[in-house]
């Protein structure tokens, strides 16, 4: 793990004394906690590591979490009281002026508690390098990323016997949960999203209990957490013979895709590779229908830091994992969106989800 606490000060510049990465109770963890450690069980509630220049690091845990602790190859400290903590914690950052801080995952209640611990740092944010440094994976990162996508690519082939009239979008919902973890996942990487009807129209829907009809659009967009990284891929289907209307939309939303996909590699801008699929769809008499940006980066968390959206400026580097996910939403019919999850390579990119993309009748 000391790699990545290099990379992560190389971004961060010179004259910060210590990068500290604390959790609160879950769901409020900073991800880059577990980016370093390499940990992959265990909540590590009220944990800290704290980094040094030198690439090294230092574990603050509990008790209960002793058992997960012992895979560390690094020093790790265990507290059994509030007050063991706080001193743990503040021997860990004796004589650190300038403390570095990850804003974005850090609660105000463990801001206030380094506050209190060392009132005389000044703490930084580091949230930038944090981004940079998380957002191209190293191998082992994606070879993880790679079975999470493995596992949902799998599941969008094996849930299509279970699309019939009368099943309910949330029975689908578990489902599709049930076969991933049935899979390897630990859990889904976030609220799975099966959309029927003029449900698919909306882009990030919570499952109800409309029931499946025939003629609809049926959407699903679901992940699995694999070993703490995730996957993230949407699938859209249609139930019965199509109207000449839903596969016009299916096969628009596929060609962006495909056109997105020849954009992507290292040195391209990510506006350029949004825009590529903004242009072929608005190209069409559906002109301004895709409503959101075409990807973002996935990794420990679904939303990495880093997006193909209209604006972002940043140039593509080789192993930057994103998902590319055009869509057309018509309000009151219905929605097509189909994303896969890509890694950036040295001449382009290798799709790592497989799943069909071809249009599907049930």
């Amino acid at each position: 793990m000391k790699s990545r606490v290099g990379k992560i000060f190389r971004n961060a510049g010179k004259g910060i004394d210590c990068i500290v990465f604390l959790n609160g109770t879950e769901p409020l963890h900073d991800m880059t906690f577990f980016y370093i450690t390499g940990f992959t069980s265990g909540l590590f509630e009220g944990s800290a590591v704290f980094t040094y220049p030198d690439k090294s690091l230092r574990l603050v845990t509990s008790l209960l979490e002793q058992e997960s602790a012992r895979r560390a190859d690094f020093p790790v400290r265990i507290f059994k009281s509030i007050q063991e903590r706080e001193k743990m914690f503040k021997s860990s950052l004796r004589g650190c002026r300038k403390i570095g801080v990850n804003p974005p995952e850090l609660t105000y209640r463990n801001y206030l508690l380094l506050k209190k611990l060392v009132p005389k740092a000044e703490l930084i944010d580091v949230s930038e390098a944090v981004m940079k440094a998380r957002v191209v994976k190293d191998r082992k990162e994606i070879a993880t990323i790679r079975r999470a996508c493995k596992i949902s690519s799998e599941v969008a082939k094996e849930i299509i016997p279970y699309i019939a009239a009368g099943v309910k979008e949330y029975e689908l919902a578990a489902r599709i949960n049930f076969l991933m973890q049935k899979k390897g996942a630990s859990e889904p990487a976030f609220e799975t999203i099966p959309a029927s009807g003029p449900n698919s129209a909306e882009a990030h829907y919570t499952a109800a209990d409309r029931t499946v009809q025939k003629g609809d659009f049926v959407l699903f967009d679901f992940g699995a957490r694999y070993k703490k990284y995730v996957s993230d891929l949407t699938r859209t289907y249609v139930l019965g013979k199509a109207k000449k209307k839903q596969k016009e939309m299916y096969e628009i939303v596929l060609k962006a895709q495909r056109t997105a996909m020849r954009r992507i590699r290292p040195g391209v801008k990510a506006s350029t590779v949004h825009n590529a699929a903004a242009r072929m769809i608005d190209k069409t008499k559906y002109r301004g229908k895709f409503t959101h940006g075409l990807g973002h980066s996935i990794g420990l968390s679904v939303h990495d830091g880093m997006g193909l959206g209209p604006f972002s400026d940043f140039k593509l580097e080789k192993g930057m994992v994103f998902t590319v996910e055009p869509g057309i939403y018509v309000r009151g019919y219905g929605g097509v969106r189909i994303e896969d999850d890509i890694v950036v390579t040295k001449g382009g990119c290798e799709s790592l989800t497989t799943a069909d993309r071809n249009f599907i009748e049930i």
